[in-house]
């Protein structure tokens, strides 16, 4: 996993990191969460590898971050993390979940 910013994560781990990760997935909330209105998430380094690809990544990730906010939320975007500029890959509503 290659990125433009350096990093002192291990690639070897399962953690999730914002600059070596592959996907961000933004959850657009219907309410506002603490501080924190539209929480990001990023994918696992584990997974990068182990999924080649982009929407079945995201659908594993969707699968875990989902339970999480017990649909309180109506949109999420998945972007790509690792191209310049971050375009969006894709989204899902809430009822394609």
């Amino acid at each position: 996993m290659t990125s433009n910013k350096t990093c002192n994560c291990s690639n070897k781990t399962r953690t999730a990191c914002g600059n070596c990760s592959r996907l961000r997935m933004v959850f657009l909330m219907s309410y506002t969460l603490g501080n924190i209105q539209n929480p990001v998430y990023y994918s696992f380094q584990a997974e990068d590898r182990k999924f080649k690809d982009e929407r079945i990544l995201a659908n594993q990730m969707l699968g875990r971050l989902v339970k999480l906010h017990r649909g309180l939320f109506f949109k999420i975007a998945v972007y790509d993390n690792q191209t310049a500029g971050k375009p969006k890959l894709f989204e899902f509503t809430k009822e394609d979940v």
